[in-house]
């Protein structure tokens, strides 16, 4: 199947997207499959996919941007909740998408009003446009300030915040980096950095434990493209 209609098909399932967490889905899929392209050298792979990842990311901007959040009930008590039947923080929480995040992917969507929408819109499939066109892999912050600048030229900049006086400094903190963290990092290192012989520690594994080697490895290869992505996704939003 070619590249083309793998885009087309990811294109059309997005549109068809109705819940955040298929959406969802979708961009982890993506992600997945741009780190794999950039490990294989596949420029061609790799731009279609990014692109498709951060049309999943403006796809659940829309539909979070839709849901409406819990409101209180009128004299019988209760909450209003989309038609789902479930609040919005729920559905994102379903899905494994923060507020903040959600909020990051609404503004990628181009914000609540309508022609802020409209540009949004046009300037994300300029960008794309121009990406597929110089074979060059799109990135968040690329399309995040293709989005702004077409946003702020339609509506306006958004008024300057009134900067409150600053708080007296206070000494750092150090969030813990955690065991979790420390095993993984070190195991990600070992696997990177060893010396190996894979033929031989093969050739040395007792037959009983081959089925469980086998899919433990591959369990690994499906858990660090995923890593990658989320370090590339820190990248972006500190950039």
């Amino acid at each position: 199947m070619s590249a083309l209609v793998r885009y087309e098909q990811a294109r059309t399932a997005l549109a068809e997207c109705a819940r955040i967490d298929e959406a969802s889905e979708i961009r982890d899929k993506a992600a997945a499959l741009a780190a794999y392209s950039r490990q294989r050298d596949d420029r061609e792979l790799e731009v279609w996919v990014r692109e498709i990842h951060l049309r999943a990311c403006v796809r659940i901007g829309e539909l979070s941007r839709e849901l409406e959040r819990a409101e209180p009930g009128g004299a019988g008590g209760g909450s209003k909740f989309p038609a789902v039947g479930i609040s919005k923080a729920q559905a994102l929480a379903d899905a494994g998408i923060s507020t903040s995040t959600a909020q990051r992917y609404e503004e990628l969507a181009g914000g609540r009003e309508e022609q802020a929408q409209a540009a949004g819109r046009a300037a994300m499939e300029a960008y794309f446009a121009q990406s597929r066109a110089d074979g060059a892999p799109p990135t968040m912050a690329g399309l995040r300030g293709a989005v702004r600048d077409a946003v702020h030229a339609t509506i306006g900049s958004p008024p300057p915040r009134t900067k409150r006086p600053s708080p007296p400094p206070e000494p750092p903190k150090v969030a813990p980096i955690g065991a979790d963290w420390a095993d993984w990092t070190a195991a990600v290192l070992t696997v990177a950095t060893l010396p190996t012989d894979f033929a031989s520690l093969a050739g040395r594994s007792p037959r009983a434990l081959l089925a469980d080697l086998r899919g433990e490895a591959r369990e690994a290869l499906q858990r660090l493209p995923l890593w990658i992505n989320a370090l590339e996704n820190e990248h972006d939003h500190s950039a």
